[in-house]
């Protein structure tokens, strides 16, 4: 990537900072507000996250 290309993106990214008070906290709300309403929409797919299968124990070498 050409240096101002990362310029610009810093750029952004401290823009779109800003709008939330450099509070990551605030941040991520609005994004889950924002996956709630694509979700809803229909109109976009989304990877669900794997199961959790922290309940379920290892395999070991008697198996």
């Amino acid at each position: 990537m050409k240096s101002y290309e990362l310029n610009e993106i810093r750029k952004i990214r401290r823009n779109i900072s800003a709008r939330f008070d450099h509070d990551i906290g605030k941040l991520i709300a609005h994004y889950q507000e924002l996956e709630k309403e694509y979700r809803k929409s229909g109109k976009y797919k989304f990877a669900d996250p794997p199961p959790d299968t922290s309940d379920i124990p290892e395999l070991d070498d008697d198996f």
